[in-house]
């Protein structure tokens, strides 16, 4: 219902007016009367095409219309944005470079207990799970015989670089099989 239209709340006190109808019970069944919103429709088609001419001849003369409504951002929508900025502030302070599986990576790693002290990983990244600002990397090693695999997230402030020593071709996404196979083809030069 249009009640905070003048004239049709106008209109409805008339009819209720004249049926002799002052209570507000009274009122409510004038404006859900058929014959009234039938009424009702017929007199706002007929007083469209004034409003319409006056709205035009408004905009001629001020020259300026309404600004356009700002678009809806729904719940969703503001998860992704706050994603891509923080995504952006991470890169503006270190930035990333182009990570892909089969990379042999070397990434300096600040040390939580001793903050001078940084730590030096090198390995082959044998998968990358991409999640906006919670992307992953897992790096595979061979230390004294012995596979290890790491997962580093890729905007963490704790890690203070991350250099491609070789880019390696592969033909997977997910370089699992490594693990399987002998030691030697983890291992880099």
């Amino acid at each position: 219902m249009y009640l905070h239209q003048g004239p049709l709340v106008d209109m409805a006190v008339e009819t209720a007016a004249e049926t002799g109808m002052f209570e507000v019970k009274a009122f409510i069944q004038v404006l859900s009367n058929r014959a009234f919103r039938r009424k009702l429709r017929n007199n706002v088609e007929a007083e469209e095409p004034e409003t319409e001419a006056a709205g035009d001849a408004a905009e001629e003369e001020g020259g300026a219309a309404k600004p356009p409504r700002p678009p809806i951002v729904k719940l969703g929508d503001i998860m992704g944005i706050l994603n891509k900025r923080a995504v952006e502030a991470a890169e503006s302070e270190r930035p990333v470079p182009d990570l892909r599986t089969g990379d042999i990576v070397e990434i300096k790693l600040e040390v939580p207990e001793n903050r001078r002290r940084a730590s030096i990983y090198k390995g082959i990244v044998i998968s990358k799970q991409n999640a906006g600002i919670h992307t992953t990397i897992r790096i595979r090693r061979i230390i004294a015989g012995i596979g290890v695999e790491i997962v580093f997230p890729v905007y963490s402030p704790n890690i203070k670089e991350i250099k491609v020593v070789k880019h390696r071709k592969v033909r997977r996404a997910r370089l699992y099989y490594l693990r399987d196979k002998l030691p030697r083809l983890s291992t880099f030069k």
